[in-house]
């Protein structure tokens, strides 16, 4: 009989030893675990490491799908003041929808603070922060990697359900209504001619408030996978994290190697450290819709390959 591998748990610090180096990158890379964690769909890191007054930094200020910003700090050991009110001020500053503090620890009187703030961000919702407290662990399964898990001690007391009846409230536009949004009459054309060719060769998009989301067929749960998602300002996200099975667990070797990181860069003026990466507002021209949907059309290739069963010896 085989004997079973033992779950081990570790500190933060055992499995990486750089809070600022290692597990700051690292949590930016798994957003996707922390958003399903805390209730809310975080689609991508804004910026990391963000300087403030004083020298300080903020270390990741991430977006949720409808643009909405989320402050979070992390820390080695037991939550201290100066992340809680740090992050806490960033974030009144930005009027970002919410803050989230992980540690591996968090004291008694922050959680009282934090579930203050929680109530009084539910009787004034325009005006509130709402606080998630979160405490990590890092874990793995024999000498598995190590990855980390996370646990929600603190959490509005409505936050998901006053969001998601928000979601419901707010219309996903028609396609008529997305082209409204656009201002530069150069970027308008360029996402017309982009999703007419897209549509054309057979694949699918997905609207959201401000974005369209071009599909393809792939390896997945509903077996269709993102492939960029293109905003009315001519904004281009590229998922490099869901390529790499972030999201899915499904890595796509092809589109997760250097070659292909260096020749996406090149295309789109990114420095290989973005997992989700957005290009600067305006990017889309009419002169970039053939390179990009090129590029498209190389990520959708990729995809349709993963879906083939192994060729038999």
């Amino acid at each position: 009989m085989t004997a079973m591998a033992r779950l081990q748990f570790g500190r933060l610090t055992e499995a990486w030893k750089g809070e600022a180096s290692q597990f700051t990158p690292l949590l930016a890379e798994q957003l996707d675990a922390l958003g399903t964690e805390i209730g809310v769909d975080l689609a991508s890191v804004g910026e990391s490491e963000v300087q403030i007054t004083g020298g300080r930094r903020i270390d990741i200020v991430a977006q949720g799908t409808d643009g909405s910003e989320f402050v979070i700090e992390n820390q080695y050991g037991r939550a201290d003041h100066d992340h809680l009110t740090r992050g806490l001020a960033y974030a009144v500053a930005r009027r970002a929808r919410g803050l989230v503090v992980v540690a591996e620890e968090h004291r008694d009187e922050f959680r009282a603070v934090a579930q203050y703030l929680n109530d009084l961000a539910e009787l004034d919702p325009e005006r509130g922060i709402v606080v998630w407290l979160v405490e990590a662990k890092a874990v793995r399964i024999a000498d598995s990697p190590w990855a980390p898990l996370f646990s929600t001690v603190v959490e509005p007391n409505s936050f998901t359900a006053i969001v998601e009846q928000a979601k419901q409230a707010i219309p996903i536009p028609s396609l008529d209504e997305f082209w409204q949004q656009f201002e530069s009459p150069s970027v308008l054309s360029a996402a017309k001619d982009l999703l007419s060719q897209w549509l054309d060769a057979g694949h699918r998009m997905r609207l959201g408030p401000n974005h369209i989301v071009l599909e393809a067929l792939g390896p997945s749960r509903n077996r269709f996978r993102t492939v960029v998602t293109v905003y009315s300002d001519g904004q281009v996200l590229v998922p490099f994290g869901a390529y790499a099975g972030v999201n899915s667990g499904i890595a796509i070797e092809a589109l997760a190697n250097e070659t292909f990181r260096k020749r996406a860069d090149t295309l789109f003026g990114f420095n290989s450290s973005e997992h989700q990466a957005r290009t600067a507002p305006g990017w889309l021209t009419p002169e970039m819709v053939d390179p990009l949907i090129e590029f498209c059309h190389q990520v959708s290739a990729a995809y349709a390959a993963a879906l083939e069963p192994p060729a038999l010896i």
